[in-house]
């Protein structure tokens, strides 16, 4: 699996985060909320339903599903942009363009990883892919850490 900007490592702590009663599945119900934390509540869980055909997602199902939403499964480079302006919109709260570290720390902490946010360097994340040394990673940085550019 890909999982490019949130590490494998990452999708599992939220997969089992999602995973209320342990037993290895998120439910369609568990993953429309979290959809809906990120600002993508477009589907409703029966329409989940119908794009995953099951009702419940293993960790494998859970990081295709992750790939195919995120990164966009046609790959076109029309749509893979589309993909990535709306995950950049997640972490731009405020909207104004770039991502600052606040941000950053704000979507760590909706997406239930709180202590994490805390712990981590946010930061030191940001200015890792801030490569004009502005403190903020704006759209194109934000795309060259996704594409691995």
């Amino acid at each position: 699996m890909d999982c490019s900007f949130i590490s494998r490592d990452d999708l599992q702590r939220m997969f089992e985060k999602l995973d209320k009663n342990q037993d290895g599945l998120v439910t369609l119900d568990e993953l429309h909320w979290i959809l809906e934390k990120l600002g993508w509540p477009e589907h409703t869980p029966d329409e989940l339903e119908l794009i995953v055909g099951k009702q419940s997602l293993d960790i494998d199902d859970f990081l295709r599903f992750y790939n195919d939403a995120v990164l966009d499964s046609k790959g076109t480079k029309k749509n893979t942009d589309e993909a990535i302006a709306r995950a950049f919109s997640v972490f731009d709260v405020n909207g104004d363009g770039y991502i600052s570290a606040e941000e950053l720390r704000d979507v760590l902490g909706r997406l239930g990883f709180e202590e994490e946010a805390r712990a981590w360097d946010c930061g030191r994340m940001i200015r890792v892919h801030d490569k004009n040394l502005d403190g903020f990673v704006d759209f194109e940085e934000f795309k060259n850490m996704i594409l691995h550019v």
